[in-house]
């Protein structure tokens, strides 16, 4: 091997290469079919008294955190690691890379665990077969291992590496084809061999806890990807937001409804100022300082604009409570697409009155050259807007649906269809 790589000391027992002499762990059971060096590359026949079949010179170790001889616990079950094999496969015209750890229990025999792209699945054979009637299309139904998957990827896998003891003999380059179906946290595979086909059952594990199982710690990078069968795992608190959002977005929207039909207010007065060139005032009393009144101006402004300055005093102090200007300008016609129109002939003004009491309103219009027309002047108090009721049903509306959209988003990204690069 290129990088010298020294495997753990076993507990169990040891042999030495056949072909180089180096010392190697016997770790696995007498099932094991295969042991392969991990000093010369040398495969041996375990069951032949470690006979050498044929040596692979130089092979480059795939990536990955395990070692043989690390010890952990998975599903439940202690494992050890004996044998690791390297796999490329092509699909959709990349390359993709991934390493599966060969894996031993006494009381449950072998199974695999997988690292690729910071992320680690278990996988074991089964005997349940597919019920799928020969369809494996893309995104199908498949029924098995009493689970309902979902067909999602078809590739040739290839060995690009191996080591330690493995349950048949393997030759560098051999080729699987690999059907693979989903139903996250699990996934489901047909492994069609040369000889045989096999049937495997997938359980996508959390990384921190599988690493630390086997005594390594999580310095590796982030996966870049969405993993087949990794389950979608929104965080307490953004759960805990779209719980919010659902739990007030109709206490909001019920609230704004509700100030939209009874928030219009009192009507005070209503008048109006026909000369508004020489100017014109009205007098009217508010009784509600905490609450917001309104002035509505309504001009039939047609096919022009016109321009008025307004002064609220006071009239017990004679103060100026607030200024206002504002123009009107509405504009209609026809054209190709039919009649269309433009503006307002309506301006609206809301302020909250420092005090009860009577107020004067006086209004000229500001520009000599503006339509000199008739203007209705509408007072209301007790005025309650519903508009930032609605602003915030809104946000708690999608404040709810921001896990689903985040789910979704992650969806389109296990299955491809996002448009962007994975990482």
């Amino acid at each position: 091997m290129t990088d010298g790589f020294s495997p753990a000391p076993s507990r169990l027992a040891a042999i030495n290469c056949t072909a180089c002499g180096s010392p190697l762990p016997a770790l696995a059971g007498h099932r094991a079919r295969a042991m392969v060096c991990s000093y010369c590359g040398a495969v041996m026949d375990r069951h032949d008294a470690y006979r050498l079949l044929t040596r692979y010179r130089d092979m480059q170790r795939p990536e990955g955190p395990f070692q043989i001889g690390m010890t952990g616990e998975i599903l439940g079950v202690e494992q050890v690691i004996v044998g690791i094999v390297g796999v490329t496969a092509s699909i959709e015209h990349e390359d993709y890379h991934w390493t599966n750890y060969q894996l031993y229990s006494p009381t449950h025999g072998y199974s695999w665990m997988t690292w690729f792209d910071g992320h680690i699945t278990h996988s074991r054979k089964t005997r349940d077969m597919p019920e799928t009637g020969g369809n494996f299309a893309y995104k199908a139904p498949l029924a098995a291992a009493g689970r309902q998957f979902q067909m999602y990827e078809q590739y040739v896998a290839r060995i690009s590496y191996l080591e330690g003891e493995l349950t048949w003999v393997p030759a560098l380059g051999d080729r699987t084809q690999v059907i693979e179906a989903i139903d996250p946290p699990h996934g489901y595979s047909v492994v069609i061999g040369e000889n045989e086909t096999e049937f495997e059952f997938g359980t996508y594990l959390d990384r921190r806890e599988t690493l630390a199982a086997f005594g390594v710690a999580d310095e590796f990078p982030r996966a870049r990807t969405v993993h087949a069968i990794q389950p979608f795992l929104p965080g307490s608190f953004h759960t805990a937001l779209s719980g919010a959002g659902k739990l007030f977005a109709p206490v909001a929207l019920v609230l704004g409804l509700t100030f939209l039909v009874i928030g219009t207010g009192k009507k005070i007065t209503e008048t109006v100022i026909v000369d508004t060139d020489a100017g014109g005032s009205l007098v009217f009393p508010l009784t509600r300082a905490d609450r917001l009144a309104e002035l509505r101006l309504t001009a039939n402004v047609v096919n022009a604009w016109s321009w008025y300055d307004m002064e609220l005093i006071h009239e017990e102090s004679e103060e100026t409570v607030a200024e206002f200007d504002k123009g009107l300008e509405y504009y209609e016609g026809y054209d190709s697409d039919g009649r269309w129109t433009e503006g307002s002939q309506t301006a609206t003004f809301r302020f909250k009155p420092p005090a009860a009491g009577a107020y004067r309103l006086t209004i000229t219009t500001g520009d000599p050259k503006s339509a000199r027309l008739p203007v209705r002047v509408e007072v209301r108090e007790n005025v309650m807007l519903s508009r930032y009721l609605f602003g915030l049903s809104i946000f708690f509306i999608l404040c709810w649906l921001s896990l689903w959209f985040r789910q979704s988003r992650f969806e389109a990204r296990r299955w491809g269809d996002d448009g962007e690069d994975d990482d």
